[in-house]
This record gives C-alpha cells, sequence and structure tokens, in this order.
C-alpha cells in the first residue's frame, strides 16, 4: 500500500510542534505524543496519521535550547535530521517551520547582529530545506505571549533579517500562488487557535497541488 504523503513540521525544541500537530489531527484525543514544556522531549522520527487523514505527519526532533542537552547530543539530533531530509525530501508535500516569537530577538543579536561570521539557526534551517525545494510555510507561534505592537515589530525583524540570507519572507494571510523565491510566513498561537483556519487551508491547498 502506498504511504500517504507527508507534512512536515520541525523547528527548534520547545517551539510548539506537537502541539500545532495536535491541532491538526482529525481526532486530537487520540494523539499520544507529548506535548509539554520540556524540551528535546520528541526524539524519535515517526509518522503521525489517523484513518480520517489522506496524510502524515512527521513531527521531527527539536535541537536547539534544550537544556541540560550536550553539544555532542544536538549535533546527533541534526545529523539525524539532515540525513533523514536527504533520504525524504521528495515524500513532503509541505514544511512547517516553526519559531517562537519569543526568541526572535535573541536569536537575531546573538547571531546576526553581534556576530556576522555565524547564521541565525532558523535561517540556516529554511535555507536548508529550500534547498530540497520543499514548499514551505513559516510558523510564527506563540504571538499570544507578546503585545500586537511587539508582535508586529518582531515578525517585521524576522522578514528583513532573513533578506540578509536571500531568503524571501511573505506574510500569508490568503491562499495563493507563490513565487517561487517567495516563503509565506504565518503568525500564529497554537495556545490561542489564532489563524488555524488559515493553517489548515494551507495544508489542504497543497495537498491538492502536490
Amino acid at each position: 500500500m502506498k504511504p500517504k504523503p507527508s507534512l512536515m513540521i520541525i523547528g527548534n525544541s520547545n517551539v510548539g510542534k506537537s502541539s500545532i500537530t495536535r491541532l491538526l489531527l482529525f481526532n486530537p484525543r487520540r494523539f499520544k505524543g507529548k506535548a509539554g514544556k520540556q524540551p528535546g522531549s520528541t526524539l524519535l522520527i515517526k509518522p503521525i496519521t489517523q484513518p480520517e487523514m489522506n496524510y502524515q505527519i512527521i513531527d521531527l526532533p527539536g535541537f536547539g535550547y534544550m537544556r541540560g542537552s550536550s553539544n555532542r547530543r544536538e549535533e546527533h539530533i541534526k545529523k539525524q535530521i539532515v540525513l533523514h531530509v536527504e533520504k525524504h525530501y521528495q515524500e513532503y508535500f509541505l514544511g512547517l517551520v516553526v519559531i517562537n516569537i519569543l526568541r526572535i530577538e535573541d536569536e537575531l543579536v546573538k547571531y546576526f547582529i553581534l556576530n556576522d561570521k555565524t547564521v541565525p539557526l532558523s535561517f540556516e534551517l529554511i535555507s536548508f530545506l529550500k534547498e530540497y525545494q520543499i514548499p514551505l510555510l513559516v510558523i510564527i507561534n506563540k504571538t499570544d505571549k507578546v503585545s500586537t505592537f511587539d508582535k508586529k515589530r518582531l515578525i517585521q525583524i524576522f522578514i528583513d533579517t532573513a533578506q540578509e540570507y536571500d531568503l524571501k519572507l511573505v506574510p500569508s494571510n490568503n491562499i495563493h500562488e507563490y513565487k517561487e523565491s517567495e516563503i509565506p510566513i504565518l503568525d500564529f498561537s497554537a495556545l490561542k487557535k489564532t489563524n488555524l483556519n488559515i493553517l489548515k487551508r494551507t495544508v489542504t491547498h497543497y495537498l491538492k497541488n502536490q
């Protein structure tokens, strides 16, 4: 039997990937995945699906910002993800890159403003996936934790800095055909379910057009 098309969910540890997975399932109560506050809890790469769904979700292990985690372990997880993408990239109809809005400023200050020889992990990840021509949607999660002013400011900073790495991020408020050079970006809150309808429509759109 042919496997279902795959939806990738990827990002640093503790950005809300498991919570987003739960929101996309037909019956969230049957989902046994852990959606807790402990970073690095998702370590296995295995498909998540339900009989009512016509696609499967791959919630990839979180990496970076893992408390009590050694550099060796983090490098092992990153290598695991790279090998997985290299082997399975053709199976993905869409990749959701989840970013925690509360970390945007710190990451850009540390790896872009104060050190021009490093690349922020978020942009490194997006560029890596783009090389394999996986359609992407960047989700800026946890926007309920900041004010409306800070949300707009931080997302704009993220979009502007992405251009320094030849990444053109455009707001995703409607389903439309993006240019090949553009990557849609969606402000989101898994807790408040902000823009969940847009996320679901986007997933359906890319699934139909794979």
